[in-house]
């Protein structure tokens, strides 16, 4: 389905696109193809971490992969991997507690500005950035209602604290399969 030229697009528009889609500000933005090897590897590795301490827990945290953010009527983003701290039916419309972006030449620069924006003014208490290419990650925590870089790492150890439950990231291991 081609997509006439009329902005803003809304949440109703988006519901009737064929493929994959983000909606930012009412702009239709393609998505890229599906990731590489390496992206969907570095995903499930850093969504193990994530699940591996969220069922120590028993928080009633859960991790989804790239299910759709509805924000608003003219924002729906689909992060790679989000942390939501209840039941959810279809998608995800309460700001998650953590929001996993793994960067790419393609969407790098969305990831760490209007994505980093948004999801800093919708109250996601956890961004974590990750770059393969560098083989960086930086954490960033909102501390009131502005993010702080709490870690920047390229190897190791980082937590997060997401209601109670301390998230054990281990960066080495990410990155053996790249």
């Amino acid at each position: 389905m081609s997509l006439a030229y009329r902005l803003p697009y809304t949440y109703e528009d988006y519901q009737m696109w064929d493929g994959d889609w983000e909606l930012i500000n009412g702009d239709a933005v393609a998505m890229a193809p599906s990731p590489f090897g390496p992206h969907q590897n570095l995903l499930v590795n850093i969504a193990a971490d994530i699940r591996n301490s969220l069922k120590k827990c028993n928080n009633n945290c859960f991790a989804y992969v790239e299910l759709d953010y509805i924000i608003d009527e003219f924002n729906v983003f689909r992060p790679d991997i989000s942390v939501i701290c209840e039941k959810i039916k279809d998608f995800i419309r309460t700001p998650p507690k953590l929001i996993v972006e793994i960067l790419s030449k393609s969407t790098a620069l969305k990831d760490t500005t209007v994505k980093f924006e948004t999801y800093e003014k919708e109250g996601v208490e956890y961004y974590l950035m990750v770059d393969y290419e560098l083989k960086s990650v930086k954490l960033y925590k909102l501390i009131d209602y502005k993010y702080q870089k709490i870690d920047d790492k390229t190897g190791g150890q980082m937590k997060a604290d997401i209601n109670g439950c301390i998230i054990d990231f281990d960066i080495d291991d990410w990155w053996e399969v790249l």
